[in-house]
């Protein structure tokens, strides 16, 4: 998805942290934040910036991956579960394939996901790396 730099400004919240919504009614947390309860339907949502930090419950390696993505490959995607509660998809970085283990801590972080050669813009979004390594081989 390419994004313009008039639409980064306007979802830098949205793109650049990891925004929750809880509902006061049921108390359900979930992310991305909406103003509405998925749960219940309510509309009295409270926006918080989670905290960043989960644990990493699954992870794939993606080998073949879209166009202008090749220099990225093998990228690693992971199922983390935020001290939150909430569990979010996401893509981990700075982590060797054959090291990475399920259970260990991890922390959002801000990356470079991609680069538009025509205009120059460079495009970010959060990514996780491992912050307690203890158990890695």
């Amino acid at each position: 998805m390419k994004i313009s730099p008039s639409q980064s400004w306007r979802l830098k919240n949205t793109l650049y942290s990891l925004m929750l919504g809880i509902c006061k009614k049921c108390g359900n947390v979930f992310y991305p934040y909406q103003g509405i309860c998925g749960k219940c339907g309510s509309v009295d949502v409270e926006k918080v910036k989670a905290k960043g930090t989960g644990t990493l419950l699954e992870y794939t390696v993606l080998y073949q991956t879209r166009d202008g993505f090749e220099k990225q490959v093998p990228i690693v995607i992971g199922l983390i579960r935020l001290d939150e509660g909430v569990d979010i998809v996401a893509p981990l970085t700075d982590v060797e394939v054959n090291e990475i283990k399920e259970g260990v801590r991890v922390e959002a972080v801000l990356r470079r996901l991609r680069s538009d050669s025509v205009n120059g813009l460079i495009q970010y979004g959060i990514k996780f790396r491992v912050i307690d390594n203890a158990g890695y081989n």
